[in-house]
């Protein structure tokens, strides 16, 4: 069993076709890094997913179960397996750090607020910021924020871990940090699909890349291969301008 697999999934916002018949795979404990261009529909591609956005065709399967719009209780119990990190943080700003990571477990899963505390302190040190537990976002970095961002998709106990370019509306200086606790989880085994333009990230953590260009998976290896010996013309071209 696989825990994300797509068949034939296909999105398109009225006439623009981003994406068609996607057939993607991925492991538990496997790291899946999507790179390509702005534009070729990577972002939309790991919201559908989560059912963030509706696919038009084709199926989505977490740990084997369909994701059903028609069964709402069963697809919300399933998307639940899966956190997500997005490029803005989407932090709550009149809620210090200790507050946006319980939110979550205690008002959508209705967990005990004792047992939620517990866990969200250790999450929080776990990504670097146990000195910052009662602090306000606006006293945070970007960094420091995205941190947070991370800690309370971790609160929820995903099995699975989206990650939509989280460091690119950082400045560069804090990239290195965010980077840092994304390779904590590979290393723990997290299962981990990541958009993101940062190459080194991908050659180090990666176990699969694809890359995708105008909704097509142009090509997919190992980050060995696809680095050291892509095979498609369009890959030559975009590793030649990027690295």
């Amino acid at each position: 069993m696989y825990m994300i697999e797509t068949k034939n999934l296909t999105k398109r916002f009225g006439t623009l076709t981003v994406f068609e018949g996607l057939n993607v795979t991925v492991k538990k404990g496997e790291v899946l890094v999507i790179i390509g261009p702005s534009g070729s529909g990577k972002s939309t591609f790991l919201r559908c997913l989560n059912h963030l956005e509706v696919p038009n065709m084709g199926e989505v399967f977490i740990e084997g179960e369909k994701l059903d719009v028609k069964n709402k209780r069963h697809m919300r119990n399933t998307i639940e397996k899966v956190g997500m990190v997005f490029q803005n943080f989407n932090l709550f700003h009149h809620m210090t750090v200790l507050q946006n990571v319980i939110e979550a477990p205690i008002t959508v899963k209705h967990e005990a607020r004792e047992e939620v505390l517990k866990r969200a302190k250790v999450i929080i040190e776990k990504v670097g910021l146990k000195e910052k537990v009662d602090d306000y976002p606006s006293k945070l970095s970007g960094g420091q924020k995205q941190r947070v961002a991370i800690a309370r998709a971790l609160a929820m106990r995903p099995d699975i871990m989206l990650f939509d370019e989280p460091t690119s509306s950082l400045d560069p200086e804090l990239v290195g940090e965010v980077l840092g606790v994304m390779k904590d989880l590979a290393k723990e085994g997290m299962t981990m699909v990541v958009v993101t333009h940062e190459m080194g990230f991908a050659q180090e953590v990666a176990d699969r890349v694809i890359f995708m260009d105008g909704g097509t998976i142009v090509e997919e290896g190992t980050p060995k291969e696809f680095f050291n010996d892509p095979k498609e013309q369009r890959t030559k071209e975009f590793l030649n301008k990027i690295l």
